[in-house]
């Protein structure tokens, strides 16, 4: 067990005859570690662009709901009265009449 131990640390099973086979198996790890590297990388710019892209969307709808809050405001009655007074449109005294017609007589 000793001198198993000793081998593994001094690498001599990469310099024994059927080496190849030893370094062919090493190879291919690193080549699956880089590829799960790669992998990883790939999914982190992922992560972060939908995070930006969240972030965004936040953005567009508080924009939303404060445009939206300003037309209700300058929607209200009193509102555009008050901008149409400066221009001399008042609003009616009275309400106005609905003329209903009938089209059988």
């Amino acid at each position: 067990m000793k001198s198993g131990l000793l081998n593994l640390l001094k690498g001599t099973f990469l310099v024994q005859e059927g080496a190849s086979k030893n370094w062919r198996f090493i190879l291919f790890v690193f080549f699956l570690a880089g590829l799960m590297i790669t992998a990883s990388h790939q999914v982190d710019q992922k992560v972060v662009q939908i995070s930006k892209a969240n972030k965004e969307l936040q953005a567009f709808r508080s924009e939303f709901v404060a445009v939206r809050e300003q037309l209700m405001h300058k929607r209200m009655e009193t509102q555009l009265e008050n901008a149409l007074k400066g221009q001399g449109i008042f609003p009616p005294e009275k309400a106005p009449l609905k003329i209903i017609v009938n089209r059988n007589e």
